[in-house]
C-alpha cells in the first residue's frame, strides 16, 4: 500500500467513524485539522532546522526550570511535560496510531481520556505549526546560522500571535491538570492497565504507553498543581517579556527586579 493510499484510507476512517459524544466529536475535529498539516510538516524542507529549534527550546525549558528539574521527585514528570508532550520526534508513532485506529479508540477509551487526547492533538498541531513558522523566520528571514537567545527573541513575535502562544501554554496546563486528576481515579488507572494487552493487539501501544507513563510520572510527583502553576506562571512571564521586546526576556530574576 502506498503512502498516499494509506493516508487517504486513514483520513476516511476519521471522517466515517460513528460519533456518539461531544468528546469524540472534538477529537475527530482536531484529528482532521491536524491530519494534513502533519504530513506536510514531515515533508517540509525546514524539518531538519525545525528539529534543531525543538532541541534548543527543550534545553531552554530545562534551564529555565532547573531548580525544579534537579529535584529527583519532579524530574520524570518534567521530562514528560518537556519531551513527551512537546518533542515532535516522540509523538509521530503515537499520532500515526490515532489516525489508523480512531474508530477502535472510541470504543476502548473512556470519554474523559478522549477529551484529553483531543487537547493533546490540538497542542501537537499548534506547536508544530508555530515551530515551522518560527523556523522559517529564523533561518529564511533572519538568516541565522545558529539559534541563540537574542535572535530567538527577535524572531518569536514575528512567527505567531501572542494569543496563540498563550493558548499553547494553557493546553499544556490543561493536559497536566487532567493527568493529575486521573491519578486520583483508581478505577481509571485500573482500566488503562487492564486494556494494555487489547491496546497492543489493536495497534494502540504507543498511545497507551504514553497515557500509562503520564499516569506513573504524575502519580509519583508531589504537589503537581503547584508545580504546574509555577511553570505556567514562568512561561507566561517570559512570553510577555518577549512580546514586550525585552532583551533579557528569559531572565526571570530581572523580571522580578522590575516589579
Amino acid at each position: 500500500m502506498s503512502f498516499a493510499t494509506g493516508e487517504t484510507m486513514y483520513k476516511y476512517k476519521l471522517i466515517s467513524a460513528q460519533i456518539k459524544s461531544e468528546s469524540a466529536a472534538r477529537l475527530q475535529r482536531t484529528l482532521l485539522a491536524y491530519h494534513d498539516f502533519r504530513h506536510l510538516f514531515a515533508e517540509s524542507p525546514l524539518s531538519r532546522q525545525a528539529n534543531t529549534l525543538v532541541n534548543w527550546q527543550t534545553h531552554r525549558l530545562c534551564k529555565t526550570h532547573e531548580d525544579l528539574y534537579i529535584d529527583s521527585r519532579y524530574r520524570a514528570g518534567l521530562d514528560f511535560l518537556f519531551q513527551d508532550l512537546y518533542q515532535p520526534g516522540h509523538i509521530c508513532q503515537r499520532d500515526d496510531e490515532i489516525d489508523r485506529i480512531f474508530p477502535t479508540m472510541l470504543k476502548l477509551l473512556p470519554e474523559s481520556i478522549l477529551d484529553t487526547v483531543a487537547s493533546l492533538i490540538e497542542l501537537n498541531h499548534l506547536t508544530q505549526e508555530l515551530d515551522l513558522k518560527l523556523t522559517d523566520t529564523l533561518f529564511n528571514q533572519l538568516k541565522v546560522d545558529a539559534i541563540n537567545e537574542q535572535n530567538y527573541i527577535e524572531a518569536y513575535p514575528l512567527s505567531g500571535s501572542k494569543q496563540q502562544r498563550l493558548h499553547q501554554i494553557q493546553l499544556i496546563a490543561s493536559i497536566g491538570d487532567d493527568l493529575d486528576k486521573y491519578t486520583r481515579r483508581k478505577f481509571l488507572h485500573f482500566s488503562l492497565r487492564m486494556t494494555q494487552k487489547p491496546a497492543e493487539m489493536a495497534g494502540l501501544s504507543a498511545l497507551h504507553d504514553f497515557l500509562l507513563r503520564g499516569f506513573a510520572t504524575f502519580r509519583a510527583m508531589p504537589n503537581v498543581a503547584e508545580i504546574m502553576e509555577t511553570i505556567v506562571s514562568r512561561e507566561t512571564k517570559i512570553l510577555n517579556r518577549i512580546f514586550d521586546r525585552q532583551p533579557d526576556a528569559f531572565d526571570l530574576e530581572a523580571s522580578c527586579r522590575l516589579l
